[in-house]
């Protein structure tokens, strides 16, 4: 009597180099090439040092100490990817447990004001347009009517609004199959997709009765985020707090990740953000970018981005290597 051999739900016995190789002919054949392509974030030279972008299957760690713009950058990578997408095959989604999805469109018309204008919109601008009484209907068509530069931002945010996706983070519901539903949902309308986690050390973790230590469960959410990058092909960008003692340092480094050995072993690249001060230790606007893990391409690299705080905004020219020609816009 054969017994019948049966896998787990999902998983596939071993495929043979040539069920590979035939595999891989039809995906080129078909037209499924978007797991070939990197996604630009339109921030150089990083897209240079990544190979062009963020490469699929990879996760991507951003980290850096508090308040020095790694929700800001985030925002942006993934506002810029969905504003070069103008085939509409490529969106990017943001699940932030630290903010709403009403302020992070705040921060967004933010942004988008200095890209059309030098005259910026600022969050107290907003606040003080929805509280102005007289102006038409409250909502967002006072701060329209209102200001010149709300009109212009809204306008570009219109041009990329289907491709970009918000979701505030539920610090109890919003786990890792949660993400794997998004992104499923998402792959199912869309042929790339980015997800973006700020930050990983929330995601909650489903315990059957057994304590977590926090650095277990950041090292359950490091190695799913992986996991799930490889089983949809996409690229994940997770923001990282540091530890404790990492944020007693003038600069903090990629092992002051905080979860140990997990977090430095999982990610493909890690970005670090540090604040560049003057010499009497007063930070500038001037925020250091370091690649301190790359398996995509150069270590080491160091580069900076000027942070315009008030319109949440850097901007993505960085201070190293030549300006090159993209489709950002």
């Amino acid at each position: 009597m054969n017994d019948r051999l049966v896998l787990p739900a999902g998983l596939e016995f071993p495929h043979t180099l040539l069920d590979v190789s035939i595999e891989f002919d039809s995906h080129i054949k078909s037209g499924k090439v978007a797991g070939y392509k990197p996604i630009p974030t339109c921030f150089e030279p990083l897209d240079s040092y990544l190979g062009g972008g963020l490469v699929p299957e990879s996760l991507i760690l951003v980290g850096g100490p508090p308040g020095v713009g790694k929700t800001v950058f985030i925002l942006q990578a993934a506002r810029n990817i969905a504003a070069a997408a103008r085939d509409n095959k490529t969106a990017a989604c943001v699940v932030c447990f630290e903010h709403g999805e009403v302020y992070l469109y705040h921060r967004l018309l933010c942004l988008e004001s200095t890209m059309s204008s030098r005259l910026g919109l600022t969050m107290e601008d907003i606040r003080r347009a929805a509280l102005t009484q007289g102006i038409g209907e409250p909502g967002l068509e006072t701060l329209l009517t209102t200001l010149t530069a709300a009109r212009d931002a809204w306008s570009r945010i219109t041009q990329y609004w289907e491709r970009l996706f918000l979701v505030k983070g539920h610090p109890a519901k919003t786990t890792l199959n949660v993400l794997d539903t998004f992104l499923t949902r998402l792959q199912n309308q869309f042929a790339s997709v980015v997800l973006f986690v700020d930050y990983l050390q929330k995601v909650p973790v489903v315990s059957t009765g057994v304590e977590l230590t926090p650095e277990k469960q950041i090292r359950i959410v490091t190695e799913g985020l992986k996991n799930l990058a490889l089983a949809h092909s996409v690229p994940i960008v997770g923001v990282a707090a540091a530890d404790a003692e990492g944020l007693k340092s003038l600069r903090v480094r990629f092992e002051d990740l905080w979860g140990g050995s997990t977090v430095n072993y999982e990610p493909d690249v890690a970005v670090m953000l540090n604040p560049l001060r003057h010499a009497r230790g007063k930070p500038t606007a001037e925020v250091l970018f370091s690649i301190e893990k790359n398996r995509l391409g150069p270590t080491g690299a160091l580069f900076q981005h000027t942070l315009h705080g008030e319109y949440y905004a850097f901007d993505p020219r960085g201070s190293s290597g030549d300006a090159q020609e993209t489709n950002c816009v």
